[in-house]
This record gives structure tokens, C-alpha cells and sequence, in this order.
């Protein structure tokens, strides 16, 4: 089997094993030092690119529903295909907090198409116009290096930013590992919070 996916399935198996209780507990108290972190390093009025969490990942939406209080704005990933036909890209929108379930929420991995009743009051985010993102993964390692689910989306999206945009990574402690299988193209990210 190959080694990233050897990782990721031994990591996700243990990320999983996390009572729930104690993995609630411990995203806020990451979305509590991600808050503090930002407060620190991104301006009042700047976008973040946050993400809905993912089966066991660590959970941002206390974050989310905090960042307001900066005067930040938070764009969520929405995976785009311009027809039916298309190849699928991770994209990001402006999305209003306003308690409306959105389907890409709950199918993060779903394609839709532009016009899908979903993103009816959002708006598409340039990734120049983002000022920080917070990267989920699956493994990380002392050296910042991050391993993802496989499909590249962040590698390509992070590539795609401003030099000056503020990246941190986010995840459990369970989720480090030795040394992350790397390929050349792969970055570590600056910082990541671990809870």
C-alpha cells in the first residue's frame, strides 16, 4: 500500500477514536488559540478562508461565528465544476452565517455547478482577495509538513494566495506522525494550532 495512504487511514482511524465529548472540548479550545493567533496577525475587515469540518476534524465553527466580533469575514470551500462534465476545483465563497444549512456543508466533497441552488446568496472569493486560511489534513509532522486527503485541492489553493496571506493549520495532537511522505511540490505551512 502506498504511504500516504497507509497514513492517512491508520491517522483518520485515530483522529476517529477521540470520544466526542473531548473532541468538541478540545475545538474550542483550538478555536480559542486560532482566534488569538489571528487577533495577532490579520487585520479587522479581512477575509479568512475557514473550512466545515469533516467527519473527525477538528471542528472551527465556534471560530466561524467569533470571527465577526474582528470585523473578519469567513469564505468556506465549495468544490466547483463549471458543467457536469468538468474536472471538479476547490473553489471558496462568501457565505452568510445566517443558520441556513448549506448542502456543501453537509457533501463537502460534492461538485456542484455555479448555479446551484446552495450558493443562491453567496458570493465567489478570488484567492488573492484572501487574507488568511485556516488548512485542515489528516497528518501533520515536527516539521509543519501537512498531509491531506489526496486530491490536492490545498496544495493548488495555498499556491494561489497572496505572499502575505496568514496560513495556519489545525488538528489533534493524534494526528502527528513522524515524518509526513513527502514529494517535492509539497510546503509546510507556517503554523499549525494543535489541540
Amino acid at each position: 500500500m502506498d504511504t500516504k495512504e497507509e497514513t492517512r487511514r491508520l491517522v483518520i482511524a485515530r483522529r476517529n477514536a477521540i470520544p466526542s465529548d473531548e473532541r468538541i472540548a478540545r475545538s474550542e479550545k483550538a478555536c480559542e488559540e486560532l482566534e488569538w493567533y489571528f487577533s495577532r496577525t490579520v487585520a479587522s475587515g479581512a477575509r479568512i478562508a475557514a473550512y466545515h469540518a469533516l467527519g473527525s476534524e477538528v471542528d472551527i465553527a465556534p471560530f466561524a461565528k467569533s470571527a465577526r466580533l474582528h470585523g473578519w469575514t469567513c469564505a468556506f470551500p465549495v468544490m466547483m465544476r463549471d458543467d457536469n462534465d468538468a474536472k471538479a476545483r476547490m473553489t471558496f465563497w462568501d457565505v452568510p452565517l445566517d443558520g441556513t444549512r448549506r448542502a456543501f456543508f453537509d457533501k463537502p466533497a460534492r461538485a456542484v455547478t455555479p448555479d446551484d441552488p446552495s450558493l443562491a446568496d453567496c458570493t465567489p472569493c478570488n484567492p488573492r482577495e484572501i487574507d488568511a486560511v485556516v488548512v485542515p489534513m489528516v497528518a501533520f509532522d515536527a516539521g509543519n509538513m501537512r498531509l491531506g486527503y489526496g486530491g490536492g485541492n490545498y496544495d493548488r489553493f495555498l499556491r494561489e494566495l497572496r505572499s502575505d496571506a496568514v496560513v495556519c493549520g489545525i488538528a489533534f495532537r493524534e494526528q502527528e506522525v513522524k515524518a509526513v511522505p513527502t514529494e517535492p511540490h509539497d510546503l509546510a505551512l507556517p503554523k499549525i494550532i494543535v489541540a
